[in-house]
């Protein structure tokens, strides 16, 4: 597989996209949504997984436990 490495001003970019067309636009939209949507976290048991470490810190403390301690 051969790579392309191009090295371009952020404002050269932004100038060069305003000349697009309209189709031509919509579809560097298209594409940037869909690479957007394969960062969001949607399955609600990698949230939980992720964020279980986190909450633990909170929840798993002398403080915590004494005030639980006659439920």
């Amino acid at each position: 597989m051969n790579t392309l490495s191009i090295k371009v001003q952020i404002d050269d970019l932004l100038d060069s996209l305003k000349k697009l067309s309209k189709d031509e636009k919509e579809i560097i939209w298209a594409f940037l949504e869909a690479e957007l949507k394969k960062d969001e976290v949607s399955d609600s048991k990698t949230i939980y997984l992720a964020s279980e470490k986190s909450l633990a810190q909170d929840w798993l403390n002398e403080e915590e436990n004494k005030a639980w301690k006659d439920l």
